[in-house]
């Protein structure tokens, strides 16, 4: 090998090593790029990895460099680039040619050396796209610090942003707000048999709410606010509930009214006619004028019970009402027209019988005023009441009382039931915001168990909640335990000294066997041991769930409910419903379905 071809292959190993830098800068440019961008591809592609993202700095430049080594150039072309590189103008490239042809000829010796001397004189271009990936590498190096700082403060920003949204959605414990689901709809069924419609829509709304929770990934703010106006209903009901105690308290502390407070709170509509009878007797006397004192006394004890409960619409306004009609005002109007009415009847020339007469009817009047507005006093602070009844429905109850298909015993435990629910149902609605405020963390049920039970005697399990029965002591359990069956005992030796026993013709509020239903006062038709397709033989063990058994239902019942239904046009399931009423005779199942068509 000549000293010529030494040189151009030296030439040639520094031109493929300056190419292999160049490929090995536009490598590094491109895997920094990569490496920059690599943790937002990780999160959406979950590419390139940790492992692979250190690697690529020198995975790429060497993938270049291997080509640029791999990929050489032929042999003439690296001449004539070594002879444009060195200034040679041709020189370079003539020598090899002639020492290709003539290696031994002395002639080409001297024009080979003057190459391989210009050949020491080579100057390689630095193109302007080398500048340009040198400085794309410095701003890729500054970028990297910045760039993995940006994306940890986006991850935090984002777990951040996750967890607050995780803290805005409903995260109670399932078990506990199933309990409390399950309770509410036994509250509701309770408070529709009962006929208290405002504990049942209460009770099925604080149902659904506990659902809600249950169910989870709600939003909590608006959850928190239904549970607050839950408990803000429930705390409504009572304290209207304590505010009418209170002032029927009121009414039977005072000496004048004592007797009509005893008889509204017994729920006797006799005695409390009686009682209404007597106290406007004493206003208003025989002989036709007024008993001052009397009517102060009166005005002043009903103005005292509607204080009690200043917020009761309804008592209020039957206050004002007594207030007027026995203000002083009033009595002297009234005393005005009695002697107007005198003096008009003896310029006309009537006898003292007819003037007697008049007068009396005009005192009869007033009578029957009072004694209404004593009425509308003694209804708006009845503990039914309790029941949230509408106008019609305490008619009803009046005249189910008046006819004695519903016995003043029973009216009253309805109203305490329903007094019961109440408080109930604050307690649930209360535990239920506790539940969805603390979440998880939730370890309130216990509490709102001991609340439940407290004031509880022995013999009264039954108003406490099955699932909160088990949290309080033992002692109570067992009392309650003995009191059940000393109850059981006692009922037994009654039965067998036949003091329990009636006659079936009793009807209801007389411990009769056929006793009416609490809502309508209809008796119950029983025929040959079956209520309604119902087995109801006794096997000491109380009456039976209707629903207990659906192969023991009547379907017979079910087929003329259904006949009906679409006799009047309307289909027999949750669709076909047109009215509240309808929507009361469906089962509790299809009720939501049916609440729903209505709000639409």
């Amino acid at each position: 090998m000549t000293e010529l071809q030494r040189r151009i292959r030296a030439f040639r190993f520094h031109v493929m090593l300056r190419i292999a830098g160049y490929a090995a800068l536009i490598g590094l440019v491109i895997s920094l790029v990569i490496v920059i961008a690599a943790p937002w591809l990780r999160d959406y592609f979950g590419l390139p990895g940790y492992g692979l993202t250190i690697a690529l700095p020198l995975i790429f430049p060497s993938i270049y460099v291997l080509y640029a080594l791999f990929n050489r150039p032929d042999e003439r072309t690296l001449v004539m680039a070594a002879d444009a590189w060195c200034g040679g103008e041709g020189s370079i490239v003539s020598a090899w040619e002639l020492e290709r042809e003539h290696p031994d000829s002395p002639f080409v010796k001297p024009i080979a050396a003057k190459a391989v001397k210009r050949l020491g004189n080579h100057r390689l271009p630095e193109p302007r796209m080398l500048r340009v990936m040198l400085i794309a590498v410095g701003v890729m190096l500054a970028m990297l610090w910045p760039s993995r700082w940006l994306h940890a403060q986006m991850a935090e920003s984002d777990k951040q942003k996750e967890a607050e949204e995780q803290a805005r959605k409903v995260d109670a414990p399932p078990e506990d707000a199933e309990k409390l689901a399950r309770e509410a709809a036994k509250t509701a069924e309770t408070a529709k048999d009962l006929g208290a419609s405002q504990q049942e829509r209460l009770a099925d709304d604080l149902e659904q709410a506990a659902r809600n929770a249950q169910a989870g990934g709600q939003d909590k703010e608006r959850a928190l606010r239904d549970a607050n106006s839950l408990v803000d209903r429930a705390k409504a009901q009572t304290e209207a509930q304590e505010r009418r105690d209170r002032a029927r308290e009121a009414l039977k502390n005072d000496e004048t009214t004592g007797e009509l407070g005893e008889a509204i709170d017994k729920v006797d509509a006799a005695k409390t006619r009686e009682a209404i009878k007597d106290l406007t007797e004493k206003v208003y006397r025989p002989d036709g004028t007024i008993d001052e004192q009397a009517a102060e006394e009166l005005r002043q004890a009903v103005k005292k019970a509607a204080d009690q409960a200043p917020q009761d619409a309804s008592l209020r306004r039957a206050a004002e009402s007594i207030d007027k009609k026995l203000s002083k005002e009033t009595r002297n109007n009234a005393q005005q027209n009695r002697e107007q009415t005198r003096k008009e009847l003896e310029a006309q020339g009537a006898s003292a019988e007819q003037i007697e007469e008049a007068l009396s009817r005009l005192q009869d009047t007033d009578k029957r005023a009072l004694e209404r507005a004593l009425e509308e006093m003694s209804k708006s602070s009845s503990p039914l009441r309790d029941m949230d009844l509408n106008s019609q429905d305490m008619q009803r109850i009046m005249k189910q009382l008046e006819g004695k298909q519903l016995s003043p015993e029973e009216a009253k435990q309805m109203a305490e039931a329903a007094k019961q629910l109440s408080k109930r149902l604050e307690l649930d609605a209360d535990t239920l915001r506790e539940m969805l405020k603390k979440g998880r963390e939730f370890e309130g049920l216990e509490e709102t168990a001991k609340k439940m039970a407290e004031g509880q005697q022995p013999g009264g399990p039954q108003e406490v909640p099955e699932w909160a029965k088990d949290a309080v002591p033992e002692e109570w359990k067992q009392a309650w335990k003995e009191a059940q069956q000393e109850a059981g005992r006692e009922g037994g030796k009654s039965g067998a000294n036949g003091e329990g026993d009636r006659e079936e013709g009793d009807g209801p509020g007389k411990g009769g066997k056929n006793k009416g239903d609490p809502k309508t006062g209809d008796p119950k038709e029983i025929e040959g041991g079956k209520e309604e397709g119902v087995d109801s033989t006794d096997t000491g063990e109380g009456e039976k769930d209707p629903n207990k058994d659906p192969e023991k239902l009547d379907t017979e019942k079910a087929r003329k409910e259904k006949a009906w239904r679409e006799g009047t046009g309307n289909k027999s399931d949750s669709g076909g419903i047109n009215t509240r009423d309808e929507e009361e005779r469906l089962p509790r199942r299809y009720r939501d379905a049916a609440r729903k068509y209505f709000e639409r």
